[in-house]
């Protein structure tokens, strides 16, 4: 199935152009622009790589990284030479003992999951067939049900693209005790859906709701694709017990040559969540972020040779936006924090593993036999493991933790109980057996401070 399906890579990822409007009854609903700062108007900007501790790894692998400021990187752009693997093994370890001390006597548990549910169901034009997730029909009506018997607090999805998947995962969603959030289904979506448990809201409180668009992205989605603008959607709401928070959900640019619009989107963000946090009075406000990042934190090589005998000499690059959202959002990975010490460096470890063998990844998911069983379904978020990923993928990208959830936590409120990889068996689908997705959820279970 790799050998037919792989060659269609543009179809990853993209939206639909002419979804009917959903209506909504969301309070404050508003399109926004939010982080739409230019390049060396933030502070930030000025400040060298090697100096935040997100980013240092960037800059003692890249040429001249001693003297690189943010502005200079977005502004060398494919320029950038890399001199090695840009390797975030002390900023894993750092970020995994962030919560080691702190106290978790009188905190509240909050759970939150990210998910790209794969629903791709894409026209261009509203006509002309563009693009469809495999075993679509078969997974789209009992996916939502999955999703919300976990009874996770926050639900945050990726590729719910069409009104009527809309319309089965609020009724389900609703029916389980949630309250859903979605923008209308025109202009840009992305097919970004947020769910909040309603017994987790404050009473006589409502939530407020926003969406805006990435001044960045790669024109073939727009054209000749589905006509879409990448983008968010944020939440704000009180939580009964914990006070005011946001929750803000993104589905960032496809593609490992994408890797500069990519890291834009994750300074534009990350500018967009500061800018939320200096609009709170308390000063105690907790923001969330989670999505489908199409980025993950670390590739062993910079080239990957594809099946059709081409390569990309761009993977390196592709690790950039991970620690650049972290920097302008001065967020934490969640995911991280929540592992075992032993697991810390789970994507590094895992990650030098991977083998790149063009000739056998049409054949054999990770082109090695045995490889997807020796390792373990508890990092990666896109693989070939995945029979989902493998018929649309094979072979044509690294397997990474693209999924993931961050906090904005200056108060130090969060401690993260347990994190882990979720939805990842398969399951029977009429007569299908496959996994819900194409990629895997991630789940963080903390418990924070009121």
């Amino acid at each position: 199935m790799g050998a037919a399906a792989w060659h269609n890579r543009p179809m990853r990822h993209l939206s639909r152009l002419a979804v009917p409007l959903l209506t909504s009854t969301l309070a404050g609903l508003a399109a926004c622009d939010w982080g739409d700062v230019p390049l060396g108007d933030d502070e930030t900007d000025g400040f060298l790589v090697g100096d935040a501790a997100a980013t240092a790894h960037l800059g003692r692998a890249l040429e001249g990284g001693d003297a690189l400021t943010f502005r200079d990187l977005f502004a060398r752009g494919d320029g950038l030479v890399f001199t090695a693997a840009p390797d975030p093994s002390a900023l894993l370890s750092s970020t995994n003992v962030l919560d080691d001390d702190r106290a978790r006597a009188g905190r509240r548990p909050l759970t939150l999951m990210t998910y790209n549910v794969a629903l791709l169901d894409v026209n261009i034009f509203g006509v002309v067939p563009y693009a469809e997730t495999p075993d679509l029909e078969r997974r789209r009506t009992v996916t939502a049900g999955l999703i919300f018997d976990r009874g996770v607090d926050v639900v945050m999805l990726q590729e719910v693209w069409l009104e009527q998947d809309v319309a089965e995962f609020t009724r389900t969603a609703e029916a389980m005790g949630y309250r859903a959030f979605v923008q209308p289904r025109e202009g840009h979506n992305d097919g970004l859906m947020t769910f909040v448990r309603a017994a987790t809201l404050l009473p006589g409180t409502e939530p407020s709701f926003r969406y805006g668009a990435y001044g960045s992205q790669s024109g073939t989605e727009y054209f000749p694709g589905p006509g879409i603008r990448r983008g968010w959607i944020a939440v704000r709401f009180e939580h009964r017990e914990l006070g005011p928070m946001q929750i803000f959900n993104t589905h960032m640019q496809a593609f490992a040559e994408n890797w500069l619009g990519r890291a834009k989107q994750a300074r534009e963000l990350g500018l967009a969540v500061r800018a939320a946090v200096a609009s709170d009075d308390t000063g105690r406000e907790l923001v969330f972020v989670g999505g489908d990042f199409n980025a993950g934190p670390y590739y062993k090589n910079l080239l990957w040779k594809l099946p059709d005998g081409s390569e990309q000499d761009i993977w390196f690059h592709n690790a950039i936006s991970y620690p650049l959202l972290q920097v302008y959002g001065e967020l934490v990975d969640l995911d991280v924090m929540g592992r075992s010490a032993a697991d810390a460096l789970a994507d590094v470890v895992l990650g030098d593993t991977v083998v790149n063998d063009p000739g056998a990844a049409l054949a054999t998911p990770g082109a090695d036999d045995g490889w997807c069983e020796r390792t373990p379904h508890t990092t990666f978020t896109a693989t070939d493991c995945n029979s989902l990923y493998f018929t649309q993928y094979g072979g044509t990208e690294f397997p990474a933790r693209l999924d993931q959830v961050f906090a904005r936590d200056t108060d130090e409120r969060v401690v993260v109980a347990r994190s882990r990889i979720d939805f990842t068996e398969q399951l029977r689908f009429g007569d299908t057996l496959v996994e819900p997705s194409d990629h895997y959820a991630v789940i963080v279970e903390l418990v924070v401070s009121p």
